[in-house]
């Protein structure tokens, strides 16, 4: 194994310990029913004005605050790889663990906040259309429209930002604690649109919310591009794809021989 592999695994082990802990936990609490806050069809289908008082106390704040990290932490934990990579390379060996401690307190606190108005846009849709296909169909436009919009791919864009970080003293902590939180805004600005799927199904929540992550994921292997109005998709992986399955060959070159 070459150093360079041996510190991607480095870096890549812990993520995918901590993305499989998540999962399991939602796994696990979805087949005991605990999982009230985002799987449980009972207490938000037909959700009207008069009944959310009553869903909220079965589904409490705190509960969706818990429930929804955990979301997060299954889905974004994967795409931490090369943040996380870019604040080990940066630091000191003394201050690594410091650094990247600081570095998730600020990208896992802007998530937190970002999950108040994304839940209650979730909350408002369906108080806005009773029927789950109708709430489908809304969500399904609004990530279309935010899919194909300028706004998406800057956002995109940023989350590939590897500012420079200071090695020594407070402006090192700062650095990585600064470092996390533009992270999150950026990861939050990408991704909101996409995590009201699983979101507003009602039926096979976790799959739906695997296939979302596995989206995500490759999208963002992407190189960053002008924003702009676009029908985005992960035009990487997708060409990546079609080369393993033998449905796109590189041009060959050719040379042309001067008689």
């Amino acid at each position: 194994m070459t150093p360079a592999a041996y510190e991607r695994l480095q870096i890549r082990t812990p993520l995918a310990i901590a993305a499989a802990a998540a999962w399991t936990a939602m796994i696990a609490l979805s087949d005991d029913r605990k999982l009230v806050a985002f799987c449980n069809s009972d207490v938000w289908s037909a959700l009207s004005l008069d009944r959310f008082v009553f869903a909220m106390t079965f589904a409490s704040p705190a509960r969706l605050a818990g429930e929804w990290m955990l979301m997060v932490a299954a889905m974004m934990t994967p795409m931490l790889a090369g943040a996380v990579g870019h604040v080990r390379a940066r630091s000191l060996p003394r201050r690594r663990p410091r650094s990247l401690a600081l570095f998730m307190i600020g990208y896992w606190a802007i998530w937190a906040a970002c999950g108040v108005p994304i839940v209650l846009t979730m909350l408002a849709l369906q108080l806005m259309q009773p029927s789950p296909i109708a709430t489908i169909a809304l969500v399904g436009t609004l990530v279309l429209v935010w899919q194909c919009s300028p706004a998406k791919q800057f956002c995109l864009n940023r989350c590939h930002d590897q500012p420079p970080l200071a090695a020594h003293g407070i402006g090192a902590d700062m650095a990585a604690l600064k470092y996390g939180a533009t992270q999150g805004i950026w990861c939050c600005g990408t991704c909101w649109a996409l995590m009201l799927i699983p979101l507003a199904t009602q039926g096979g929540h976790l799959p739906v919310m695997a296939a979302t992550s596995l989206f995500l994921i490759v999208e963002r292997l992407d190189k960053p591009r002008r924003p702009a109005w676009d029908i985005r998709y992960p035009s990487s992986f997708a060409r990546l794809l079609w080369f393993r399955l033998g449905l796109w060959r590189r041009p060959e070159r050719t040379e042309s021989i001067a008689g």
